[in-house]
C-alpha cells in the first residue's frame, strides 16, 4: 500500500490528474476515456519507474483509473467534495 500513497500523493500526478479531467468534462462526447488513462499512467510511469505499474483500464464515472501496482489492484479516481476535487485510491 505504500506504493499507492507515494503514488497518489505525488503532485505531478495530482496535477496532471486535474487537468485531464478538466478536458475530460469538456471533451467526454468527442474523446476516448482510454486516451486520458495511457495518459496518467505515462505520468505515474515518469515519476515512478520502478514500481512497474499497469493500466488495467480507465474509467469515465467516477473519472480515474484502475492499476496494477505490484501484486494489488486499485482505482484511483477523482471525487468531488463540495467545491474542492480529490484524488483517491481504493482497493479492488
Amino acid at each position: 500500500m505504500e506504493k499507492v500513497k507515494n503514488i497518489i500523493n505525488s503532485e505531478a500526478l495530482g496535477k496532471a490528474f486535474y487537468n485531464l479531467y478538466d478536458r475530460w468534462r469538456d471533451e467526454c462526447k468527442y474523446e476516448d476515456i482510454n486516451e486520458y488513462g495511457k495518459a496518467i499512467l505515462n505520468v505515474i510511469n515518469k515519476h515512478f519507474p520502478q514500481y512497474g505499474v499497469t493500466l488495467i483500464s480507465s474509467t469515465s464515472r467516477p473519472f480515474g483509473v484502475k492499476l496494477q501496482v505490484g501484486d494489488k489492484k486499485v482505482h484511483v479516481f477523482v471525487k468531488i467534495s463540495g467545491s474542492y476535487l480529490q484524488l483517491c485510491a481504493k482497493l479492488i
